[in-house]
């Protein structure tokens, strides 16, 4: 550290300008503010990613003189402290390398008996090249007098890194039911395009295009309707981390059909994280789902709010 102190550790990540590191015989980890650190070092196996996207694998050591993280790896590279947004550990096992949070939120009103519970998550799992992501969220709300509502949103995607570059391809994958549109289940899978636009410790912008195919199962009655459709798809994924303990993630998906003219739909996510002890956090949610040609008797809009605590791991 800068101010002299010496840290014997096992490394997990950097990410948010916070390495996370866990200590011997420590039941929980620790994390440090990566401006803090002088010189670091260790013979485990990272993945490294700099300002520019570029990513490296090896082992990574730096010296206090110059400030340069050297990582030492099939392809050796020399990043400037400063410039360093993320250190992942690798392993061989899949599952010790996802990292992600949980969070459960609950309300009741003895008024009218309304009861609402909300469960979200996420994953996500990086190697060298490969970047495999999913969100959930769901609401269940239930009332007398009145019909239960639920609403389900499911987001995946899988990329790969082109040469080097702030670009990726992959896949995408998306789910969504709701009972206040009288959606079954609507599934968009297709192929996508991503972009890099922006990737500090502090901030992180991407853009998303591709062309997905939607199959859609209607919940009405009288019709059971079910429709399929190619449509493009465009996203933008905005996340900037503020006063050392708040998150602001911002998601935006749009999109306009290609075979039914003049079809657009959207789905808005908003969520502010609040860190308070350790690993756990909570969580304030904003979304809208929109569709301009909804079902019949079906509102265009459904948005909603919740307020969850949750856990994250690393």
């Amino acid at each position: 550290m800068k101010n002299g102190d010496v840290i014997t550790c096992e490394i997990r990540s950097l990410e948010k300008g916070q390495l996370t590191i866990k200590q011997p015989n420590a039941s929980s980890t620790v994390v440090l503010d990566w401006k803090s650190i002088a010189k670091i070092q260790s013979q485990q196996s990272f993945v490294v990613i700099d300002t520019n996207t570029k990513t490296f694998s090896g082992t990574i050591h730096q010296d206090a003189v110059d400030s340069v993280l050297q990582v030492e790896g099939p392809v050796s590279a020399a990043i400037p402290h400063n410039l360093v947004v993320s250190i992942e550990e690798t392993n061989p096992n899949f599952f010790r390398r996802l990292r992600g949070n949980v969070d459960l939120g609950m309300s009741f009103s003895q008024s009218n008996s309304q009861t609402q519970v909300t469960l979200q998550g996420s994953l996500a799992s990086q190697t060298v090249k490969h970047i495999l992501g999913a969100t959930m969220s769901t609401q269940f709300t239930s009332q007398l007098e009145t019909n239960n509502t639920r609403e389900t949103d499911i987001k995946t995607e899988y990329f790969s890194q082109i040469r080097q570059s702030r670009w990726a391809n992959g896949a995408i994958a998306n789910f969504l039911s709701s009972s206040a549109q009288k959606i079954n289940l609507r599934t968009s899978v297709g192929g996508a395009i991503a972009f890099q636009g922006i990737k500090t410790n502090k901030t992180e912008l991407i853009f998303i295009g591709g062309v997905a195919y939607t199959i859609e199962q209607n919940s009405i009655e009288e019709t059971n309707s079910r429709s399929n459709s190619v449509d493009t798809a465009w996203a933008v994924q905005y996340s900037t981390f503020r006063f050392d303990s708040t998150d602001f993630d911002t998601t935006i998906w749009l999109y306009p059909s290609i075979s039914q003219a003049g079809r657009l739909r959207m789905t808005l996510n908003e969520d502010v994280y609040v860190k308070f002890y350790k690993d756990f956090y909570v969580r304030g949610s904003f979304y809208d789902n929109y569709d301009n040609q909804p079902t019949v008797t079906a509102p265009a809009n459904n948005l909603g709010t919740s307020l969850t605590v949750g856990w994250s791991f690393r």
